[in-house]
């Protein structure tokens, strides 16, 4: 059973391609394997899959997952939780995380997918509008919601609040059915270290060989209990 289960480790893996090393996630949700060298107050050196030395402000990067190197305490101290702009293109944004972000928290911050696919003029446009048909809606819900007479102040008001409440779904809706242009856009206007397909295709081969590798240990746990109990 140890055996079958070797086998289908080593299956996976060489179908799947060499597990590289640790996962980057940077704050604009960019996120790669590269292997972490060494590092100093101001940055963070890694070397990618390709060989490429790389070194990353402290500042743009949000979390390190160590899978084959050794983690340091020190590197919680140099991680912020400041939004700070991110300048390293490692890999390409991704559309569906873009529009992720457009549905939540872009609910609630209309343009949020703008602002992930790092188009910051329209992003803006879009909270500007959210904020403004807020505005107008408060300023005629308690007429409309209040026990008023059907007068001609009470129409006004019901036009004037669903204005502002088109304007708030029609800001919400942009975002959601142009964020994916908006992030090929941007991809296709800049250069990155590494292709979206290898980076997808390190992640995955990561992921499967830590699932795959799991049920192996615990097999050949098991099989030593199994030697230790007969003795």
């Amino acid at each position: 059973m140890l055996k079958k289960a070797t086998a289908l480790v080593i299956a996976a893996l060489f179908l799947c391609g060499p597990v590289f090393a640790d996962i980057i996630v940077l704050k604009d949700d960019q996120q790669f394997q590269a292997e972490v060298k060494n590092f100093d107050s101001f940055y963070l050196n890694v070397e990618l899959s390709g060989g490429t030395p790389v070194s990353i402000p402290w500042n743009e990067v949000r979390m390190i997952n160590h899978t084959t190197t050794a983690s340091s305490w020190l590197e919680e101290t140099h991680i912020t939780k400041d939004d700070n702009e991110v300048n390293t293109l490692v890999v390409p944004l991704d559309e569906n995380r873009g529009l992720e972000k457009a549905l939540f928290p872009g609910l609630i911050m209309h343009g949020a997918g703008q602002f992930y696919a790092k188009d910051q003029n329209m992003g803006m446009s879009l909270l500007s509008a959210e904020i403004v048909s807020v505005i107008v809606m408060g300023i005629s819900l308690n007429e409309v919601l209040g026990p008023n007479e059907q007068d001609d102040s009470l129409k006004v008001s019901k036009i004037v609040f669903y204005s502002g409440l088109t304007m708030f779904v029609a800001s919400w809706l942009w975002d959601i059915f142009t964020v994916r242009s908006a992030v090929s856009d941007y991809n296709s206007s800049h250069k990155f270290l590494i292709d979206g397909a290898r980076a997808e295709a390190a992640l995955v081969t990561s992921t499967a060989a830590a699932v795959i590798s799991a049920p192996a240990d615990v097999t050949a746990t098991g099989v030593e209990n199994t030697k230790g109990e007969n003795k």
